[in-house]
């Protein structure tokens, strides 16, 4: 006896739903362990993006060097889980065919945006190592006694210039850092471009893939298009977070509201809104509170960028305590030891935050690279896979329409349910 058919779906069922039906529906109606492995490694992507960005829902300090390490590691290894489902045969052959065609098109897309965002951020990235060394070697100046009129002034124009203007502080490396590898990967960034519109443009029309239970190649939607919308996703919100952790140039123009908004059935849907909230939190108050001075869009939210702000900041209020109390005689004379001590604690203060921002800024750099050629690589791989399904397809169609016509039969060719 045939095996029954399965029951239709419920009225209403969201696409995770509707996917982990048609995963249990396909397993009892046809018992195809080969086509039930296939469901598997799509979910397979599903669970690992959620895993990733549990992990760092629970990191502290938010947007520190730390927490893009991690989410840098996601991208990669959430491309890694995309390209095992690239991998099979099946959905690779739907990657040509409606609605996965239009979902893969605008993955491409995102990835060359994405490039460009990376491109802008390794510019800013060299930009600041080299600006925070001359801060570095400011602070060091007051830790070498004895204190003299000359250091105090050397120290205060090199905190000055600590916090450029972003535009210029993205669009080329700074000058203590031009003999070093301060160079774009791909090219440089243009007086006229922003970070902020690039994401908003990501962003644009990111929706999860529509659901026709009717159509020809249902799965392509529940399985190979759900696939294609998470790495969309996961794209958009990890160079939204870079925006807004790296002052990369204009990036004002990046709305502090979260840009992706998955469907609440998604298994990674809750973890990346609780990150999206977080960010658009701290981005908000920093707006707020560096409003008057413009330092919100000059410095970023990156943890360790915030930390020797603070410093800078105390020391040059300092510094300016003492120019105007003109105790600079008085203190190489020795008759002020505590303004001595209290300069000298906040130029370690300093020393240590530029240290710390320092050391942390080269492996960054090299993560960012890394994706960089990693994306190139992935979107070239998406694009050869859908040339060469658009021709098998076409190969397809025309021997199954020779072979209709020779045995008179007008079935149409079958396509799997990916």
């Amino acid at each position: 006896m045939a095996a029954a058919d399965p029951p239709p779906p419920p009225t209403g069922m969201g696409f995770l739903g509707l996917l982990s039906f048609r995963r249990s529906a396909t397993a009892v109606a046809s018992f195809d362990p080969a086509q039930d492995d296939e469901l598997q490694v799509l979910h397979a992507l599903q669970a690992h993006v959620a895993d990733r960005l549990a992990a760092l829902s629970h990191h502290p300090p938010l947007l520190s060097l730390a927490f893009l390490s991690k989410l840098l590691d996601a991208v990669l290894s959430s491309d890694d889980a995309f390209r095992e489902v690239l991998g099979i045969g099946p959905v690779a052959a739907a990657l040509s065919r409606p609605p996965a065609d239009r979902l893969a098109a605008d993955l491409l897309d995102r990835t060359v945006k994405t490039l460009d965002i990376l491109n802008a951020v390794s510019l800013t990235l060299a930009s600041l190592r080299g600006s925070h060394r001359a801060a570095l070697t400011a602070a060091s100046c007051l830790l070498a006694p004895p204190l003299h009129r000359a250091h105090f002034g050397r120290a205060r124009r090199a905190i000055s210039r600590l916090f450029p203007d972003a535009a210029k502080l993205a669009a080329a490396p700074s000058p203590s850092c031009r003999a070093g590898p301060a160079r774009a990967l791909s090219f440089s960034v243009s007086r006229n471009w922003s970070s902020g519109r690039h994401v908003h443009a990501m962003a644009a029309h990111l929706a999860p893939p529509p659901q026709s239970p009717t159509s020809a190649s249902p799965g392509a939607g529940c399985g190979l298009g759900l696939a294609l919308y998470t790495m969309s996703s996961v794209l958009v919100f990890s160079m939204w977070a870079l925006v807004a952790a790296v002052p990369c140039q204009d990036r004002s123009s990046a709305a502090t509201n979260p840009p992706v908004a998955p469907p609440k059935q998604v298994q990674w849907a809750a973890p990346m809104c609780a990150l999206q909230e977080r960010i658009a939190d701290e981005w908000r108050k920093k707006d707020k509170k560096g409003s008057s001075s413009g330092s919100a869009a000059a410095t970023g939210l990156l943890a360790e960028m915030q930390a020797v702000e603070r410093a800078a900041r105390e020391l040059s209020s300092l510094l300016e305590e003492v120019a105007e109390e003109e105790e600079e005689e008085q203190l190489v004379m020795g008759a002020t030891d505590e303004r001595a001590r209290d300069v000298v604690e906040r130029a370690e203060a300093l020393a240590a935050a530029c240290r710390a921002l320092e050391e942390g800024l080269a492996p960054l750099e090299r993560q960012v690279r890394a994706v960089f050629h990693r994306v190139v690589a992935s979107r070239g791989e998406v694009v050869r896979i859908m040339e060469h399904s658009t021709r098998s397809n076409s190969s397809a169609t025309a021997s199954a329409a020779a072979a209709a016509a020779a045995s008179g039969s007008g079935a149409p060719p079958h396509h799997h349910s990916f």
